[in-house]
């Protein structure tokens, strides 16, 4: 039998997250040690150790994502995370020292506009010392994520906003920003016309005070 069609001893983790993939990864998935079958509890093992069709295809996505990681422009970045898989929109840009998920970048969407800042993280997966849980992670159009800002299976809706070192636990909707660890929402103020800004971020709307007072 040839290296290319070698089988690969069967593991119920593959099993379900090539499943889940092939069925669209519409929601979040958790994976356990049960699924590993005594294996390694590493997705990282589990995805360099199928076929080896499969291996090199996750070779080709992980150098890419690599290669992008050392690139010094935005639009290099860009270039190289889609071709890793990963679906970014028009005129995003991407600063340097962003993290992008090494092992699952076809699951992370950044629409056009959106803008990642110094050394922020989208990964699609998180461990836990029980479960590893994995699945999309959306940037919505015009969207920020703050400088060491960590997305991690979860979405910013259009225009929202990701703090500075802030961590949600749940989607962001659009308009909202999200600050601390983990993030508060504080729903954004726009003025008249296409701009917005936002103001006393720090402050929930129901305790500002008047300004004039």
């Amino acid at each position: 039998m040839s290296l290319w069609r070698r089988r690969v001893a069967p593991c119920p983790a593959r099993d379900k997250l090539r499943a889940w993939l092939a069925a669209g990864a519409t929601k979040p998935m958790t994976l356990t040690p049960k699924d590993f079958a005594g294996r390694d509890f590493s997705l990282t093992a589990l995805l360099f150790s199928g076929p080896l069709p499969e291996r090199l295809r996750q070779v080709r996505r992980s150098f890419c994502v690599w290669v992008g990681s050392l690139s010094p422009f935005s639009g290099w970045r860009v270039f190289w995370y889609r071709r890793a898989g990963a679906n970014i929109g028009k005129n995003a840009f991407i600063s340097p020292d962003v993290v992008l998920d090494l092992l699952l970048p076809q699951l992370i969407t950044i629409e056009e506009e959106a803008v990642l800042g110094l050394g922020a993280i989208v990964v699609a997966h998180v461990y836990t010392p029980d479960r590893i849980i994995v699945g999309r992670s959306h940037v919505g159009r015009r969207a920020l994520v703050g400088g060491r800002g960590i997305l991690a299976v979860s979405q910013i809706g259009e225009e929202g906003v990701l703090g500075s070192n802030s961590w949600p636990i749940e989607p962001i909707p659009a308009g909202y920003v999200a600050l601390g660890v983990p993030a508060s929402m504080h729903r954004r103020k726009s003025t008249r016309g296409d701009d917005s800004r936002t103001e006393d971020l720090n402050i929930r709307p129901e305790v500002q005070q008047n300004p004039e007072t």
